[in-house]
């Protein structure tokens, strides 16, 4: 039984902003990049999701895509749990291309693509972790059952497993198969207690906000491009008159440019935006027409004149 589907990765939408608005010779901006293309990544998982739910047993099972939990003033994310009469197990799903070498004490993740050759984050490691902390999670409310992890590869890669390690990694589509021919040594919870526990994680899920990112990523706020981006051919300088704004290159114009850019400000910068920093961000010289375009955005007004600011 399904209990949560996946949604599109929030911090997704915050990296996207990010990369169109941090110069290319910013020092975080190759980090930031390869930040997106992992989140990017989110088809893979969608992939993964379509074979899952070829997985019909006879007994009874519970599955949670996208779960966050907070343990001890940590988060850690699951990017889907299956709770089964006699263990739980977490899937990892990676989105790695190119051949894939894997070594053991210590562990070890070797992606070769294009011609270069690096080490990668041990999705194992990571599996421990979060096993680790819902374990505890799991012990605080009475419940005590196995748990493993499982790490799925989206994509066909040339896969060399030089020493066998204790996590099974397979490609998505051999999952259900190795699934149906895991069997059940012991039913520890009955179909009722698979739900509640479902239930409860599920209530429990936390939504991690990432916003702002500047403070997430401990990025000065000086260093973000302002400006209105171009729809069209994506130039940052739109530019406002006539009710309309106007980009100098390809000539396009419309007069809901701005609102892209009062995300990109609450993704990237701040919770809240006033008169004075909408101005700075989007290029509007005058005061009355900021006010304009911010109470037509569907923001929020708090405060009153110079204490004025909007938020959503």
């Amino acid at each position: 039984m399904l209990m949560k589907k996946r949604s599109e990765p929030l911090s997704l939408l915050g990296l996207q902003s990010l990369i169109a608005r941090l110069p290319s010779n910013h020092k975080q901006y190759a980090i930031v990049e390869e930040d997106l293309r992992r989140k990017a990544g989110y088809g893979g998982e969608l992939n993964f999701d379509k074979h899952i739910n070829e997985f019909r047993p006879s007994y009874p099972f519970s599955i949670i895509h996208d779960l966050c939990l907070l343990y001890n003033g940590i988060y850690f994310q699951m990017d889907t749990v299956l709770i089964q009469p006699d263990k739980i197990i977490i899937f990892e799903i990676k989105n790695l291309g190119g051949k894939l070498t894997v070594k053991a004490n210590p562990t070890q993740f070797i992606q070769e693509l294009k011609g270069e050759r690096k080490i990668i984050q041990s999705p194992i490691t990571e599996l421990e972790r979060k096993t680790i902390f819902l374990d505890r999670w799991l012990r605080e409310r009475g419940i005590n059952i196995p748990i493993k992890g499982m790490i799925g590869l989206a994509y066909t890669n040339e896969l060399l497993i030089e020493e066998e390690t204790n996590t099974d990694i397979l490609f998505t589509h051999e999952i259900p198969i190795r699934l149906y021919n895991m069997e059940i040594t012991e039913e520890m919870l009955s179909r009722n207690k698979i739900s509640n526990i479902a239930r409860d994680l599920v209530e429990a899920h936390q939504e991690y906000n990432p916003f702002p990112l500047t403070e997430t990523l401990n990025i000065a706020k000086k260093d973000i491009t302002p400006g209105v981006i171009c729809p069209e051919c994506k130039l940052n300088g739109m530019k406002w008159s006539m009710k309309k704004w106007h980009c100098p290159s390809c000539f396009y114009s419309a007069g809901d440019c701005h609102l892209p850019l009062i995300d990109d400000w609450f993704y990237l910068m701040d919770s809240y935006i006033t008169n004075r920093q909408f101005r700075y961000f989007s290029g509007v010289e005058h005061q009355p027409i900021a006010k304009r375009l911010l109470k037509k955005s569907g923001l929020v007004m708090k405060g009153h004149r110079r204490t004025a600011f909007y938020i959503r």
